[in-house]
């Protein structure tokens, strides 16, 4: 005959060991499962998605820009670079304006076009205050996408 204390002693082990088993594979399913895991997630870019629209509080104020924190380079090229991080272009664009998650790809856009849409602010980008940029950057951002496409 066994003993009885025995027993009593590996019940509650067995209870916690049961426990943390159910714990263990529950969570296995749950990320199995998961429609965020990186095999669940596509490949390539779904049209049919789309994003949630922003929601707006208050009255829109135009964007007013930072500032350099290094000195402006003599390039082109290179000015349109750091205006395009500093402006808050890269955010969206990526660092090469070549698209990002929320913004297309800008690579090749002239300085026209980029000003007639940063004045408006069309859908989610923010409109900007005439003054924060001036034709001179307009031109090296434009610069700095076109060197960007090649």
């Amino acid at each position: 005959m066994q003993n009885p204390i025995k027993n009593k002693n590996m019940l509650m082990p067995t209870f916690i060991a049961a426990g943390v088993l159910v714990l263990a594979l529950s969570l296995l399913a749950i990320v199995a499962r998961s429609p965020y895991t990186h095999s669940n997630l596509n490949l390539g870019f779904n049209p049919s998605y789309t994003r949630t629209e922003q929601m707006l509080v208050g009255t829109p104020v135009p964007y007013m820009g930072d500032t350099l924190a290094v000195p402006p380079a003599t390039n082109p090229a290179e000015l349109g670079k750091q205006l395009f991080i500093v402006d808050g272009c890269a955010g969206c664009h990526g660092l090469d304006g070549r698209g990002g998650l929320i913004g297309p790809s800008i690579i090749g856009v002239k300085a026209e076009k980029i000003g007639s849409k940063t004045s408006v602010g069309p859908k989610g980008m923010p409109a900007f205050a005439p003054a924060v940029m001036t034709d001179q950057d307009l031109a090296a951002i434009a610069a700095f996408l076109s060197f960007a496409s090649k």
